[in-house]
């Protein structure tokens, strides 16, 4: 099979022919054939050796942890019916122990045993991947690999392209806006920080949860806030005139919030970036009782915000990793029943390396999927 193998450090991506596909070792298993794969900044961090000292890589890898696809044969121990071969599937990432608190919660990505798909085992920048577990699997009514079973409308059919990002890109800010869901409604201001493929979707889901709250999206980027109107921001604002700082004299982000919000600031801050700028400006446009959460990984750490401020007006900031397996059939949901918009630039695998190139330099809009 043809994969894109990560060797060294902030080195490009190895486009090689295997000999053999992945085989299935225990019942549980499944092989899946990938359909496509999302790119993530997160393969940026990794490639770049951002994150070794705290997720180091075994190398060599196979990235990609955004990953849909086609059941391609299953273990013995998988449950008759669950599956058949050419099912469409999407690959849950947190690979929990399933015995943990944290997995008896439902938040396997919080397992402390966790192995990651495209982070700690092989990932989906290949023509297969091997899946540990039927359990982090769900199937999607969308387009079926085999063509005697395709009988689905179209109408209610999801694109192979699209359910790939929903695996990060789609389920980690929807995890985020739950979260804070109950401080929204009528009256409310929500903001969604970069508008990237996280913030894109993130905006949509203040729309659908926030109960009619007004939604603003900053990015540094015209054509990204374009896409924030496109999803449903109600107001943009491009933040590459302001600096993070909350000196007296650098007030030009939070008076323009303040003119949006009628003077209150806003409720609630989604963090999408989790820049150390970022971070500074989401509490600066906070207003009384505010929150912030933090998505982004972008920093190591926060620094600079007033500990007396955060007091005084009791602010909130709080993080939020990834989503649960349930809260992933509800983004799946969502997205059958058109309430969620795509923003897909599609890549083939031997391109993945232009790809990544074009990711950073901040020229993908929306999300880069790649695909066999």
């Amino acid at each position: 099979m043809i994969s894109a193998t990560m060797y060294e450090y902030q080195k490009p991506l190895k486009i090689e022919d295997v000999t053999r596909k992945p085989t299935i070792t225990n019942g549980q298993q499944v092989l899946v054939k990938v359909g496509a794969t999302g790119l993530c900044h997160s393969d940026l961090h990794l490639i770049n050796g951002d994150w070794k000292n705290s997720i180091p890589l075994q190398l060599p890898i196979v990235l990609g942890h955004e990953i849909s696809g086609y059941i391609e044969e299953v273990g013995n121990m998988v449950p008759a019916g669950l599956f058949a071969k050419g099912d469409m599937v999407v690959v849950f990432g947190g690979w929990g122990c399933g015995v943990c608190i944290y997995c008896k919660s439902g938040n396997e990505q919080m397992c402390n045993f966790a192995k990651w798909p495209g982070i700690m085992t092989d990932g989906g920048f290949a023509e297969y991947v091997l899946v540990e577990s039927y359990r982090f699997l769900a199937k999607v009514q969308g387009e079926n690999n085999n063509s005697n079973t395709n009988r689905q409308s179209n109408e209610t059919k999801l694109r192979i392209e699209e359910v790939a990002p929903l695996t990060d890109a789609g389920l980690t800010p929807y995890r985020a806006v739950k979260k804070v869901r109950h401080l929204l409604g009528p009256g409310k201001t929500i903001a969604v920080f970069g508008i990237g493929g996280l913030g894109s979707y993130a905006v949509q889901y203040a729309k659908i949860l926030g109960q009619s709250a007004n939604v603003i999206g900053l990015d540094v980027n015209d054509d990204k806030l374009q896409l924030a109107e496109m999803m449903g921001a109600d107001f943009t604002i491009n933040i590459s005139r302001y600096k993070a700082s909350f000196s007296s004299s650098d007030n030009g982000l939070k008076e323009e919030v303040l003119k949006i919000t009628e003077r209150k600031g806003v409720d609630v801050v989604i963090d999408c970036v989790g820049a150390e700028e970022t971070v500074l400006n989401s509490v600066k446009i906070l207003g009384k009782g505010g929150t912030v959460v933090l998505v982004g990984l972008f920093s190591n750490q926060m620094n600079g915000i007033p500990l007396v401020t955060s007091v005084i007006n009791e602010y909130s900031i709080i993080g939020s990793i990834w989503g649960n397996y349930n809260e992933l059939c509800e983004v799946i949901e969502l997205a059958k029943n058109k309430k969620i918009k795509h923003k897909i630039r599609r890549f083939g695998l031997t391109e993945i390396n232009d790809a990544i190139s074009l990711l950073k330099d901040g020229h993908i809009i929306g999300r880069a999927v790649i695909s066999p």
